[in-house]
C-alpha cells in the first residue's frame, strides 16, 4: 500500500452495536454529492469502481440506477415498481436488465428476485444482486475494479481485531469491516473490547479514530498501560476482604528478628552395659 495513503481504523457505534472499519485515507465515496444517489450509494459505488457512468433517476414509482455500458447498451437496476416496495429503504426484491433501443435492439434480464422470478429465493439481498451483475459485466468485458487484494497491513488489522473479540463481516457494497458479536450489548463489555483493540492497533502503528465514549478509563490515553492493566488485576480472595459491616481492624503480625534458639537436649545418661 502506498505510503501516502496510510491505513486508518475507525470505531463507530451503530445503534446498540460497535463496528470497526479499516480504510485508506483516500477511500472513494459513492458520489461527490450523496444526495444524487438517493440512498443507492451501495449500488452506485461498485459500478463506478468499474469505470461506469452511473446516474440515479426516478422510474414509475421509485428511483432506479442507470449505468451506461461500453457497447452502447444500458444497465438498469430497479426495486419493485408495480406495486412499489412497502419499505423503500429495504426493497423486498430487485431486477437488473440490460437494454438498448437504438440500432441492434437488446433486452436481457440479468437478475429478477421478484416473486416468481428466477432469483426470487434471494429476495432483497443486495450482495446476491451485485454478484449477478458483476458476473455479467465480466462477460461483457467491462473493466474490473482496481485490485482488491488485502495488503499485509490489512491482514494484521484483521488479526488484531479478531483477538480483541471482533467478527469479520461484509457490507452491502462489498467492503470488509469488523463488528462485535450481536449478543454483546453490555456497554462496559463493549468498551473493554474496543479499548483492547484500540491499544493493540496503536502498538502495531495504525492510526486509530474512536469516540472517547467507547473507551474505558475516560480522560486517559487508551495506550496507557496503567489503564489497560485493569484487565489483568490479580483477584483478592473474599476470605481476606474485611466485611463491609465491620469497622477497621488491626491485625498484629510478629516478625522474627533472629532465629529462635535451638532446643537443648538433656545430658546423656551413663550406660550400665559393660563395654559401653
Amino acid at each position: 500500500m502506498h505510503q501516502d495513503n496510510p491505513l486508518i481504523t475507525s470505531f463507530e457505534r451503530e445503534g446498540p452495536h460497535i463496528t470497526a472499519w479499516t480504510r485508506t485515507s483516500s477511500s472513494p465515496v459513492a458520489s461527490e454529492d450523496p444526495k444524487e444517489d438517493h440512498g443507492y450509494g451501495h449500488l452506485t459505488a461498485p459500478l463506478r469502481q468499474r469505470g461506469l457512468e452511473v446516474t440515479v433517476e426516478y422510474g414509475l414509482s421509485d428511483y432506479i440506477v442507470h449505468a451506461a455500458l461500453p457497447d452502447g447498451s444500458s444497465l438498469i437496476i430497479s426495486p419493485s415498481q408495480e406495486p412499489p416496495s412497502e419499505d423503500p429503504e429495504f426493497p423486498e426484491s430487485w431486477t437488473a436488465i440490460r437494454h438498448r433501443d437504438t440500432g441492434l435492439s437488446v433486452y436481457e434480464e440479468i437478475y429478477d428476485s421478484e416473486p416468481g422470478g428466477p432469483d426470487a429465493r434471494y429476495g432483497g439481498s443486495v450482495p446476491s444482486l451485485l454478484a449477478a451483475i458483476d458476473t455479467r459485466l465480466d462477460q461483457l468485458g467491462v473493466p474490473p475494479r482496481p485490485e482488491q487484494r488485502r495488503s499485509s497491513r490489512e491482514r494484521v488489522a484483521d488479526a488484531v481485531l479478531h483477538r480483541a473479540g471482533f467478527i469479520a463481516a461484509v457490507s452491502f457494497d462489498g467492503e470488509r469491516y469488523h463488528r462485535l458479536p450481536a449478543a454483546m450489548t453490555d456497554p462496559t463489555e463493549q468498551r473493554r473490547a474496543v479499548t483492547r483493540a484500540f491499544a493493540a492497533l496503536q502498538d502495531e502503528g495504525f492510526t486509530v479514530l474512536c469516540d472517547s465514549a467507547l473507551l474505558t478509563s475516560k480522560g486517559r490515553s487508551p495506550t496507557d498501560r496503567t489503564a489497560l492493566s485493569a484487565f489483568a488485576q490479580p483477584r483478592v480472595s473474599a476470605a481476606l476482604t474485611p466485611s463491609p459491616s465491620a469497622g477497621p481492624r488491626t491485625v498484629r503480625t510478629l516478625l522474627a528478628t533472629a532465629p529462635p534458639p535451638r532446643p537443648v537436649l538433656p545430658p546423656a545418661r551413663p550406660s550400665t552395659t559393660p563395654g559401653r
